[in-house]
């Protein structure tokens, strides 16, 4: 396990349950975009957070997966509100953190980028559509990890949107990225090795010529 990783697994607050923002953190120091953000603590002000709008507010609760299921998650907030949003999500969510994010807009494509243990065959990685959709619309593919960015497009062929990638009704969504992307999440289930439960990036949006992480949540195992 790399350096980094393992002082990462260190820093975590609850060994097993890493939250939104330090799952976040770690897609980021594996080169994987995720939007700036901070976590606020109950007692935080949030007159102190120093993003610029329009932001993103929501629940920060790693036993809380669905947060949208919830009403845990308010879009479009400029500066000017934070204050009001944070109190009314305090307010329905006492004693709990929020996480405070710029909010990434025009977004042309969400998927979903997993990473599993199959009980069979092992370390694997996932690919399919993403978003509030993604348990509605099945459209996924699986490979074992570690899985080639050359195998990641093969996967991306198999999807149902793939018709996207090659310049359906004008758009022309960058397939070489996301296989990089694919490929480093089976990257960091082998690196994680047996600490490693499941993660899924949903949605990984595509958004002014990039992918980035809008939501993750990442089980861990407990040490022996």
């Amino acid at each position: 396990m790399s350096g980094s990783i393992a002082a990462w697994l260190v820093g975590l607050a609850t060994p097993d349950r890493p939250d939104e923002l330090e799952t976040k953190q770690l897609l980021a120091a594996a080169g994987i975009a995720v939007p700036r953000g901070l976590r606020l603590a109950p007692g935080d002000d949030p007159a102190a957070v120093p993003l610029v709008g329009p932001l993103v507010v929501k629940l920060c609760d790693p036993d809380v997966p669905h947060k949208t299921d919830l009403d845990a998650v308010r879009l479009g907030v400029a500066p000017a509100e934070l204050p009001a949003a944070v109190t009314a999500l305090r307010a329905r969510f006492p004693g709990k953190a929020l996480l405070v994010e710029e909010h990434i807009q025009a977004v042309e494509l969400e998927l979903i980028v997993g990473g599993l243990v199959d009980p069979a065959f092992g370390p694997a990685v996932m690919l399919g559509r993403g978003g509030i959709l993604s348990e509605l619309v099945p459209d996924v593919t699986f490979r074992l990890a570690p899985c080639s960015e050359a195998e990641a497009l093969g996967m991306l062929e198999e999807l149902a949107v793939a018709p996207l990638f090659r310049g359906y009704r004008g758009q022309r969504l960058d397939g070489p990225a996301l296989a990089h992307i694919v490929r480093t999440v089976g990257d960091l289930v082998l690196a994680l090795g047996d600490r490693f439960d499941q993660l899924d990036v949903n949605p990984l949006a595509f958004a002014a010529d990039r992918w980035i992480a809008l939501d993750a949540a990442l089980r861990l195992r407990l040490s022996a």
